[in-house]
């Protein structure tokens, strides 16, 4: 677990400043920048354990993006600086663009965001390996119906919707946030991350 101090998380979850640089785009920056609004709480429980791509298990705030370098190659990419800094691979495959983000909470190693958006290839990512998968977040995924959004977490309107769920995690909570961009009325990008929220003792 990464601690997170309150001018961090003002700064990251509230009103993060979007990454600078076009290389990072997309859902990518879309979920590390201001692109959703996790600020409130409106799930009451943590919709993601962990994150299937493929045969790998990717674990927010446990997995390094050194282990997903190991198992899809790539190279290792850096923008900002400070708290606004984002290092990341990302992958275009025929289905669409994934993106494995760590930031200063996560010590620039550990994924701290995950995103996959449908479409062309970003602009600047790795081509993905053969038999490389979309992520699955074990919730509606890309081509999900706004329905199917609404019988998972009880509310869904708009092309951008945000989700948040705080657990427990002794000097500091855990807030889960979740974002989708929908098209169409269908789900044609998603993004999750993790963050420490201080609590007050």
């Amino acid at each position: 677990m990464r601690r997170l101090s309150a001018a961090l998380l003002a700064a990251f979850i509230l009103s993060a400043a979007p990454v600078s640089a076009a290389s990072l785009g997309g859902m990518g920056k879309a979920i590390f920048g201001n692109g959703f609004n996790f600020s409130k709480v409106n799930l009451e429980k943590t919709p993601i354990q962990a994150i299937g791509v493929g045969k790998l298990k990717v674990v927010l705030q446990q997995t390094r993006l050194k282990d997903i370098q190991k198992a899809f190659g790539g190279t290792l990419q850096q923008e900002g600086e400070g708290a606004s800094r984002a290092d990341w691979l990302c992958y275009g495959a025929e289905a669409g663009t994934v993106w494995f983000i760590s930031n200063a909470l996560g010590g620039f190693e550990f994924v701290m965001m995950v995103a996959a958006e449908a479409g062309k290839p970003s602009k600047g990512c790795d081509a993905a390996p053969a038999g490389f998968e979309l992520p699955n977040f074990g919730v509606p995924g890309i081509g999900a119906s706004t329905a199917e959004l609404k019988a998972a977490f009880g509310a869904a309107s708009g092309s951008k919707i945000g989700y948040r769920a705080d657990r427990p995690g002794g000097y500091a909570n855990i807030a889960q946030y979740l974002g989708y961009v929908l098209k169409g009325g269908k789900v044609a990008g998603i993004g999750a991350g993790e963050t420490s929220v201080p609590t007050e003792h």
